[in-house]
């Protein structure tokens, strides 16, 4: 019968977390980011948008005008902000994303509008719907307003993350250091996947290749600390490689049963912690 105690997955989970310390912080550019962990809140510098945007293609209006038959008298597109102020009883060509003119304070898509000509030939349009005020406009600040958080510490930086981080102009990131996993298998009957052949009684070693792989699929560091044969000092030494790899996780695979072999768990009870 084991001397060691049967315990939960979760009762496993919580023993291994209340026994690792956090690793330090470094910093790294936002286009090495992914897969990281923020160490510290990330907040907005500016508002978004940092004006009043249109939502749409059409006329910035003064929304008390109305419907009716108004002249052209600019037109903002994406890049610049308007040099004017929008007077009552004119309108403003205005497209998607571009400032709204100072003065206005709705948006008429082009399809409630209509290209007219003037009696002295200048160019006019005809707003076939009253607006309301605020209509189809993006106000300061409306989808990020300046000092907001947009990411926590400890969120993982997806491709989705970075693009916000992008756009709040966040390009270098305070980041957990990524742990270092050393693997390594025991057992004198598991051989290296590139054995062309098995010796007799012997099976390749898929542990090992199958956790390395996924401690690097989660952004780890790896160590592959090869195969330990069943002897104490073949098993001391790779515990003494891994240690001088600067490991911050040792996973091993083999060698934790009942038989007379299995020596991962007594050697880790006396030379452990």
């Amino acid at each position: 019968m084991s001397r060691y105690k049967m315990i939960s997955i979760p009762e496993a989970q919580e023993t291994v977390l209340r026994h690792t310390p956090a690793l330090g912080v470094e910093e790294v550019p936002l286009a090495e980011a992914v897969g990281r962990v923020l160490a510290a809140p990330v907040g907005a510098r500016d508002d978004l948008p940092p004006f009043p945007a249109s939502i749409k293609d059409g006329y910035a209006v003064v929304a008390s005008d109305g419907a009716g038959d108004f002249p052209l008298a600019g037109e903002s597109r994406p890049g610049a902000l308007p040099d004017e102020t929008l007077a009552s009883g004119s309108v403003y060509y205005i497209t998607t994303g571009a400032a709204v003119p100072p003065g206005a304070d709705a948006v008429i898509q082009v399809e409630d509008t209509e290209k007219i000509a003037g009696a002295d030939g200048r160019p006019r349009v005809r707003i076939l719907k009253a607006a309301k005020p605020g209509q189809d406009i993006r106000p300061v600040g409306s989808d990020i307003a300046a000092g907001a958080e947009v990411l926590s510490a400890g969120d993982v930086v997806g491709i989705a993350e970075v693009g916000i981080l992008a756009t709040v102009g966040a390009t270098r990131l305070p980041v957990f250091r990524a742990p270092l996993v050393g693997v390594l298998s025991t057992g004198d009957e598991v051989v290296d996947p590139e054995a062309s052949s098995p010796g007799p009684g012997q099976i390749r070693d898929c542990n090992r290749a199958m956790l390395l792989a996924a401690a690097a699929a989660a952004g780890a560091g790896t160590v592959d600390l090869g195969i330990a044969r069943d002897g104490e000092g073949d098993v001391e030494g790779a515990f003494a490689r891994a240690l001088a790899a600067g490991v911050d996780v040792l996973i091993t695979s083999g060698g934790v049963s009942m038989g007379d072999r299995d020596l991962i768990k007594p050697l880790l009870a006396r030379d452990g912690e």
